[in-house]
């Protein structure tokens, strides 16, 4: 990792969840769940026949815009808040994916 790890305020952490859900509704992705931790995000979004990465991108790219206007306000700047990459994968049926919204919202 080449620059200092993020850690999220609980205002950036609301934020991030805001932007997210927004967008989601915005694209007509289906949200499952979010959740927004200090040093990293889960999501979990039906986005259906888009590439697998198109929702990270987007949300990462969203996100990035409304953390430097808030950073602009008075928030703290940065030049990076995410990594390069992120964890995208694809959920077979109802049964998976009430396991993984279940983990993202309850054992996090």
């Amino acid at each position: 990792m080449s620059a200092d790890a993020v850690i999220l305020t609980p205002m950036q952490r609301e934020l991030v969840g805001s932007v997210i859900a927004e967008h989601s509704t915005f694209r007509g992705w289906a949200l499952h769940a979010v959740n927004c931790r200090t040093n990293h995000v889960h999501v979990v979004v039906s986005a259906g026949e888009q590439p697998i990465e198109l929702p990270r991108e987007q949300f990462k790219a969203w996100c990035t815009r409304r953390l430097k206007e808030q950073a602009t306000a008075g928030g703290t700047a940065r030049a990076n808040w995410w990594t390069e990459r992120g964890w995208d994968v694809y959920i077979d049926d109802d049964e998976e994916l009430a396991a993984v919204v279940e983990y993202v919202l309850e054992r996090q």
